[in-house]
């Protein structure tokens, strides 16, 4: 199984209480994937939905367009919701540390279900947060969801501040929306 995986499951299991109680989407609403994705009655399957590669491209690029008009050179990554790359872009100039920085804030984004800036927040209370390996809990990382379902999760990394990289990662996620 892929060592991520086990790591982000650990997590999960470890932090849902403190997730649940600590972060709350700003929108005040909190969605129910797990009621969306349930098997029919009767039935031993359920629908999957994720987000094609075309859409995750558009994102990827609105958002790296975004930043580079602001005059930040940054590294962009969607993850499916299982944390796997579909799309990953380094802009020219982004250092390399951005690259890992952008995979990791999308990776906590989508395994949480939750904004890693409510993450960081969370971590004052719940240092655990901090310690959970290939997460990065530092602004710049955002959940997406269509139709109420979280499908995948975006990372920018490359700006002076972290809602700035937030910021980016929302006009990408609106080119979807």
């Amino acid at each position: 199984m892929n060592r991520k995986l086990v790591l982000l499951a650990a997590g999960v299991v470890s932090a849902c209480t403190i997730i649940a109680l600590n972060v709350v989407p700003a929108s005040g609403q909190v969605s129910h994937p797990v009621a969306a994705a349930s098997p029919k009655s009767g039935g031993v399957t359920g629908t999957s939905h994720f987000l094609t590669l075309a859409a995750a491209q558009k994102v990827a690029n609105a958002a790296l367009l975004n930043c580079q008009q602001r005059g930040f050179a940054v590294s962009v990554t969607i993850l499916d919701r299982d944390g796997i790359a579909i799309v990953q872009e380094r802009g020219d100039g982004a250092t390399g540390a951005t690259v890992n920085v952008s995979e990791e804030k999308a990776y906590a984004a989508v395994g949480f279900q939750s904004p890693t800036s409510g993450l960081q927040q969370a971590a004052t209370t719940q240092p655990g947060f901090t310690a959970i390996p290939g997460f990065v809990i530092l602004p710049g990382g955002l959940p997406i969801s269509v139709d109420g379902t979280v499908v995948a999760g975006i990372g920018v990394s490359g700006t002076p501040s972290g809602e700035t990289d937030a910021a980016c990662a929302q006009v990408g996620i609106d080119q979807i929306s």
